[in-house]
């Protein structure tokens, strides 16, 4: 039943009167604006055009095509319905009598496209109708990527059993090369898997950690497994056929997944953790683990020094610091994204290169942070955190990052 949230709707209005913007206006067509889709609560979207209306301390509106009203049945607040194309022009002008600026789903020059949803074609004719059309970025930050009290604790909880997933998957990793693990007391410990069998390949691993994860309570949980040459591509995907075996001498990269089952309001977590099979990593594999542990610490400190910076700005300083350090050809993508009930949520990202986001970190919001190095043929670097921004600065997830690249002795 479609409807929009009492806690979201009070959100909003106070979002709408702080920007001295007149109103909302969600517009979605088959689901095209996923943002609006969400909101409203019609996920799949309507084969016909809807706009709902949110000012601040009104009821909301929504005009939709008659044939759909049905689809609407228990809305509980104002609904009007149009057939054609002129009687929903001429209705969306009502609505729209006297305002000066309506947010939307719209990003000048497609800067941020998560939030660029709207086409250009409605936009004009919006403006045709009065008001000038805003983007609704600051909005979506203060509202609908807000973590919330329960979400924050929700995460907390998937972020340590993702840390003690990603311990167990480096010690599994070093039995299997016939290596022990060197213990870390700055990382979260690991279970014991005493009794279980020790997996063989990467594929093998993933499998094993997906069902871990799932076993402590986690949903949509994913990761990548990635040794040696591998680890140097971001984004790769050990498959059954062909992934490489746990063997020694290799850097060991695992990332890794997932929010906490049956929480409508449950928040992702998301990390990176490196390892080096072997006792003595090459003075290269140290430069680079080295270099993206300077370039995170980077990115946080300018997170919480400066109380109005952007994700564009906590970036740049990711990305600078990798550059002074001769990385410049090996960064492959921007430093972090933005997370909430979605893993790459609608809130600010940490970007001034693959987009230009110059979205304040504002408190309520969370995203990664996880810079990373890639020597294509070689290996490659990621550390990854998240950060929650309280309204006294940033705080990282999980309770103990990592520091020491985790590595073996021989058995």
């Amino acid at each position: 039943m479609p409807d929009l949230d009492a806690t979201f709707l009070e959100t909003a209005s106070r979002e709408l009167e702080r920007q001295k913007t007149d109103a909302w206006l969600l517009y979605d067509f088959r689901a095209l604006n996923p943002l609006a889709a969400h909101l409203v609560g019609l996920p799949e979207g309507q084969k016909r055009r809807y706009f709902v209306l949110i000012e601040p301390g009104r009821t909301p509106h929504a005009l939709v095509q008659k044939i759909e009203v049905s689809g609407w049945e228990g809305w509980p607040h104002r609904l009007t319905s149009y057939v054609g194309w002129d009687e929903m022009e001429a209705a969306l002008r009502e609505m729209l009598r006297g305002m000066d600026a309506v947010a939307m789903e719209v990003s000048p020059r497609d800067s941020i496209p998560y939030v660029d949803h709207v086409p250009a074609g409605v936009v004009e004719l919006v403006e045709s109708l009065g008001p000038r059309v805003v983007s609704s970025v600051d909005l979506i930050s203060g509202t609908a990527a807000q973590w919330g009290a329960h979400g924050h604790a929700l995460h907390h909880g998937a972020a340590e059993i993702l840390a003690r997933t990603a311990r167990t998957a480096f010690e599994l990793a070093a039995r299997a090369a016939g290596l022990t693990p060197e213990a870390d007391p700055g990382t979260a410990a690991a279970f014991d898997t005493s009794d279980e069998p020790t997996p063989v390949t990467e594929h093998d691993l993933a499998e094993w950690i997906r069902a871990r994860l799932r076993a402590e309570g986690l949903t949509e949980a994913d990761t990548i497994v990635a040794v040696g040459p591998n680890a140097a591509k971001p984004h790769y995907e050990p498959r059954a056929e062909g992934s490489s075996t746990l063997t020694a001498d290799r850097v060991f990269m695992v990332d890794l997944w997932g929010r906490v089952a049956g929480e409508p309001d449950a928040v992702f977590a998301d990390q990176t953790w490196m390892g080096f099979l072997g006792p003595a990593p090459p003075a290269d594999v140290i430069a680079g683990w080295d270099a993206v542990v300077a370039a995170r610490d980077a990115a946080v400190d300018v997170i919480r020094e400066d109380p109005g910076a952007t994700g564009a700005d906590a970036d740049r300083a990711a990305r600078d610091t990798l550059i002074a350090r001769g990385y410049e050809d090996a960064i492959f993508h921007r430093t972090g994204h933005g997370i909430d009930r979605e893993l790459h949520g609608v809130g600010p990202t940490l970007d001034s290169i693959e987009m230009r986001d110059d979205r304040r970190l504002v408190a309520g919001v969370g995203f990664s942070v996880e810079p990373g190095v890639y020597l294509e043929g070689r290996f490659g670097h990621r550390t990854e955190i998240d950060v929650y921004m309280r309204e006294d600065g940033p705080e990282v997830t999980p309770s103990r990052i990592q520091y020491n690249l985790w590595r073996t002795s021989e058995s």
